[in-house]
């Protein structure tokens, strides 16, 4: 009977002993989809930014946005293939060319509709421009893939956990550039005229702000930030394909709307937030649910929110101020 209890005793012992290793493989599970969802939402939260800054100062939304990103990309790449340049020459002409084509969509979409009247129509012929930078693209980028410049950082390990060191790279160019946009718009004289423009480009015009200039500066710093968020992401996947533009263009909107209309610190953590629950959502029912997943977190927080999660005060400014007119 004694050895009856002490088997049982010691068989009741190991079953607490399997739950708690259990549980604590679980915990550190969790911690590490958490861990790698937000570092890949912090490319999210880049291409974002981008979107974030045309529409605050706007209130426009450029379709082509994403497939800029793709021509730029597309262009280095055809570059580095003909000239055979290092990587250190090959970043700068990525934000270039990402420039150039925001700033080519800016002065042929937004500069001739820039009136409340040219809203949709600004926003129609992006699309057209859209389409036209994509049939470029893959006039460069013929194949199904294209192998890109990876800036081969090593992944390492934490208290059992593992970190990509090109994705950790990725969140603090993120944050460093959220920071940097915040300090220009809130505290620098170029931010208040940035700020005029947005609440009233017709009052700052009769207060004496160039607002062509202000928008086309807007599309050309917009395009800056998106080549970095295009080097970034595709050097972690160490490849192009001709759909990349499309998914700057999903990604990007979903994680500005979710995060809030025209907040830069909404698009931030928008993306981080949009990256962690596709992570979580894909793991629990596969990674088929991932776009279903990314369109019903927007579809919920818009009902909720209108406005976005930060973007509220946006948007009900807009809403009073609409009213009142």
């Amino acid at each position: 009977r004694n050895l009856n209890v002490f088997h049982f005793l010691l068989f009741y012992q190991e079953s607490i002993l399997r739950r708690k290793h259990w549980i604590k493989q679980k915990k550190m599970e969790y911690i590490q989809i958490s861990i790698d969802g937000i570092l890949y939402g912090s490319s999210y939260s880049l291409i974002a930014l981008g979107f974030s800054l045309v529409f605050g100062v706007m209130r426009r939304i450029n379709l082509a946005y994403g497939s800029s990103l793709l021509l730029g990309s597309a262009i280095a790449l055809w570059v580095e293939k003909q000239l055979n340049i290092s990587i250190i020459f090959f970043i700068p002409i990525v934000l270039f060319f990402c420039s150039l084509s925001n700033l080519y969509i800016e002065r042929f979409c937004f500069a001739p509709h820039n009136t409340k009247a040219g809203v949709v129509v600004s926003m129609i012929s992006s699309f057209a421009i859209w389409m036209q930078l994509d049939e470029i693209s893959s006039q460069l980028l013929p194949d199904r893939t294209h192998s890109f410049p990876s800036l081969e950082i090593s992944t390492f390990e934490f208290g059992g956990l593992f970190f990509r060191g090109d994705q950790i790279l990725n969140i603090f160019i993120a944050f460093i550039i959220s920071a940097i946009l915040f300090l220009a718009v809130y505290k620098t004289k170029h931010g208040i005229v940035l700020r005029a423009v947005s609440n009233s480009a017709d009052t700052a015009k009769l207060m004496g702000c160039n607002t062509n200039l202000v928008n086309s500066l807007t599309f050309i710093v917009a395009g800056v930030i998106g080549g970095i968020a295009a080097f970034l992401v595709l050097s972690t996947e160490s490849q192009v394909t001709p759909l990349f533009g499309f998914w700057c263009t999903l990604k990007g909107l979903v994680a500005m709307m979710i995060g809030g209309l025209g907040s830069l610190a909404g698009a931030f953590w928008g993306g981080l937030l949009l990256g962690l629950l596709e992570a979580h959502l894909s793991y629990q029912f596969g990674p088929v649910f991932r776009e279903i997943t990314t369109f019903s977190i927007l579809l919920i927080v818009l009902i909720i929110r209108p406005g976005g999660l930060m973007g509220v005060n946006i948007y009900k400014d807009l809403k009073s101020r609409d009213e009142r007119i």
